[in-house]
């Protein structure tokens, strides 16, 4: 008789995956031992039997033994149920490692830490080691920005992070080395994997908070679902008020035509937004494995603009030139945003189908006036409008089966996107520019991921073909025009047992330049200051290894980088017999960086610290470009989190951050210093939760940097208003998660746009 499988997931009462499970293939007549099986991670096993049939006895300690009868196939979820009997005079103590192995980076477990119960998954990720920021806004130490996904559906919007509450999300996976079947762009990859719960009817979650950094801000949304069987709708609204504003000096120092030109400006200014938004979509379940679902959202503003008051005093070779007075005002409007994706994720037989499409159109518009006056040099107005249109259609298919010990992956991803932009300026004091880039991203992909033992082993490969066309007032330009072939391979190898962990991995990805970077438009910025894109602006193509070491709650990391065509800020003449600096982005052959840290999270009874200790240096050769100052500056950052808990509903937390003083590209980043707290509570059985929050405590938080570039020296030090406190409220009824299972497809492309 041909060989087949019997596959299943055993879970516990709460749908939560259970490891290291027995589970025995036993003769139906006589129950007779056939064949046998231990549970995987994931709660996953697999038996090979001859047999059509048989009866499955299901085996684990603290659980009722179950007895199904079975066939060939995949059985779905087995739930246990808990052994009621207690073992008297017996006492069983152990904890599960903080940090484990996966393919490509490690996982943070949630639900046995004191993230829990602290809020939001905005909250999570924002005190996760190697992550920083917050409001949607987060960097992956070494790495950049990630991509975040809930589920495996992709986070298109920040508002999503505020509306899952942390104690719904089981792990997070930080992945430093993403595989083949993401968008080559995607340097970091954080998976969040939420808790499953059941429940039908009504759901309603609200979150609310609201902030004073001498200015308020306010952020409201709310979420309904309705679910009744495998149909699940749902509808979001949300309500984003708030404002960035900066208190900033400038210095300049410009050397052009044998002359002198320094310029101090004070320059204080203040952008405000109030932004809606909402989102409506559906899903259905047929079983456990086939799914459907469509999602549409629209967001836009009511209001975008600021002003900025800059006094400036401009000296020519030791002497006044003159003095001025500007006031800039911005207006921005951002209307409308659609997007709009279908998914099917099923399975036919041992098939996995992973189907996505998106769908986007988004229109916005700047308007800047520029007055400036002056005694001793003649008054100006500079007067611009840009307006900017751009879309995009991307699909992505992926396939998954098992072979051998392992699971294979493969699958197409296809992108077309179109970007219009035009620039004007009335008083033509800087050139206008009508630009449009139709770009199609075509790419095939594979991977393979197996376990061998304590062994995990994992690789793909990754192939993208692009076309951009870029077009001025309407005609072709063959010069900034591209056409991209490249394979993105990667490898990972992993393995853990019990507490230890050892991760190994190399991976090669793009950085795509921005639409807007690559525009042709001059922004005014004042009489010696100008910046903008640049249509010659390359892809930067990455390589980088990674060594990852962890053993229960330490975690210990390190890496190299390489880099060409790497994009940086650069300033230069705007023309040769010119004195006026142009800032944009150039690409730069070679960049290397190095960097390492280590974090640390014990538990102390009531007091859990976490202490994170990270270094980072580039190797560039900045002379080369030249440039006077050599820039190889180290960055040494401590972070120590210390939680304290207070009692079963409370818990407060004091955040301390240093870092010192580095260089980054041509710039020398100087130090910084903040400490942050907050303490919540939590109220009727944990639906609602307040927290009290302040942020930058002592004011000591600034933004202060040098750049060292050819013809300028430019430094800045600004207080951006940091310092804040605030109080936030979340409220949740009849929650239930969410089924809808959509990942969206054009990820990366969607950020560019």
């Amino acid at each position: 008789m041909a060989q087949g499988v019997i596959t299943g997931r055993i879970v516990d009462e709460q749908s939560l995956p259970i490891p290291f499970v027995n589970v025995l293939l036993l003769n139906r007549a006589d129950s007779a031992f056939i064949v046998g099986a231990v549970t995987k991670d994931d709660g996953t096993f697999t038996i090979e039997t001859n047999r059509n049939d048989g009866l499955l006895k299901v085996l684990s300690v603290g659980y009722q033994p179950q007895y199904i009868q079975v066939r060939q196939g995949n059985l779905g979820d087995i739930q246990m149920q808990p052994d009621e009997q207690t073992l008297g005079e017996v006492v069983v103590k152990g904890s599960r490692p903080q940090y484990k192995m996966t393919t490509g980076g490690m996982t943070v477990d949630i639900q046995n830490s004191m993230l829990k119960d602290v809020g939001t998954a905005d909250d999570v990720l924002s005190m996760l080691p190697r992550v920083q920021g917050e409001d949607g806004n987060f960097t992956v130490f070494a790495k950049g920005t990630p991509e975040i996904y809930i589920n495996n559906k992709k986070v298109q919007n920040a508002r999503e992070l505020k509306q899952l509450k942390s104690t719904d999300i089981k792990s997070v996976d930080i992945i430093t080395s993403p595989g083949a079947k993401y968008n080559a762009e995607v340097s970091a990859v954080i998976r969040i994997k939420t808790i499953r719960t059941q429940g039908e009817g009504v759901s309603v979650k609200l979150y609310s908070y609201v902030k004073y950094n001498e200015k308020w801000a306010a952020y409201d949304d709310a979420t309904v679902k309705y679910r009744r069987g495998g149909l699940e709708v749902f509808g979001n609204v949300m309500f984003n008020h708030g404002n960035h504003s900066e208190d900033n000096t400038l210095h300049t120092d410009t050397y052009a035509n044998g002359n002198h030109i320094s310029i101090d400006q004070y320059a204080p200014n203040s952008f405000w937004y109030t932004m809606p938004g909402g989102q409506v979509g559906a899903s259905y379940d047929f079983n456990a494995d086939n799914s459907i679902g469509m999602s549409y959202s629209l967001n836009g503003s009511i209001y975008e603009g600021g002003t900025a008051q800059t006094q400036q005093t401009i000296m020519r070779n030791d002497a006044l030139e003159g003095q001025i007075n500007q006031l800039m005002k911005s207006k921005m409007n951002d209307n409308p945003q659609h997007e709009a994706n279908i998914y099917y994720v099923g399975k036919i037989s041992k098939l996995g189908i992973d189907f996505n499409s998106s769908w986007i159109w988004k229109k916005s518009t700047r308007d800047q006036t520029s007055i400036e006056q002056s005694q001793q040099l003649s008054d100006r107005v500079v007067s611009t409008h840009h307006e900017n249109q751009s879309n995009m259609l991307a699909g992505k298919l992926v396939l998954t089966y098992p072979v051998w010990k392992g699971e294979l992956s493969a699958g197409t991803e296809a992108i077309c996107s179109r970007s219009h932009g035009i620039y004007n300026n009335v008083e033509q004091v800087v050139s206008p520019s009508d630009d449009e880039i139709k770009e199609s991203n075509v790419a095939g992909f594979a991977e393979y991921k197996m376990r061998l033992g304590q062994w995990s082993i994992g690789g793909g490969l990754r192939y993208e073909s692009v076309t951009s066309d870029y077009y001025s007032f309407g005609t072709f330009q063959p010069e900034p025009s591209r056409k991209y072939r490249n394979l993105f391979p990667n490898l990972a190898i992993g393995w853990q047992q019990d507490k230890w962990g050892i991760g190994l991995s190399y991976n090669k990805r793009i950085s795509r330049p921005s639409y807007n970077q690559l525009n042709s438009n001059i922004q005014y910025d004042n009489r010696y200051q100008y910046e903008g894109g640049n249509p010659l602006l390359r892809p930067t193509v990455k390589q980088g290894i990674d060594l990852d070491v962890t053993y229960s709650w330490l975690n210990f990391t390190a890496g190299y980088d390489h880099s060409k065509y790497m994009q940086l800020s650069f300033g230069r003449l705007y023309q040769d017999n010119t004195e006026i600096t142009f800032w944009s982005n150039r690409n730069f052959d070679k960049f290397e960086s190095y960097h390492a840290s280590v974090t640390a999270s014990p538990k102390f009874g009531f007091y859990s610290p976490t202490l994170t200790l990270s270094y980072w240096q580039q190797n560039f050769d900045t002379r080369a470009y030249g440039t006077s100052k050599d820039l190889d500056k180290p960055q040494f950052e401590v972070n120590f989190r210390n939680w304290f808990a207070i009692g079963k509903t409370a818990k407060a937390m004091l955040n301390l951050h240093n870092s010192t003083s580095f260089d980054y590209g041509f710039t020398r980043r100087e130090h910084r210093f903040n400490i942050d707290a907050r303490i919540q509570k939590t109220f009727l059985d944990g639906s609602m939760t307040a927290y009290l929050f302040a942020n930058d405590i002592f004011r000591n938080l600034r933004d202060r940097w040098t750049g060292y570039y050819p013809v300028t020296t430019m430094s800045k030090d600004a207080y951006v208003y940091t310092q804040y406190i605030g109080v936030s409220l979340s409220y949740d009824f009849n929650t239930t998660k969410s089924k809808y299972k959509g990942t969206g497809a054009g990820n990366a492309e969607k950020n560019r746009l």
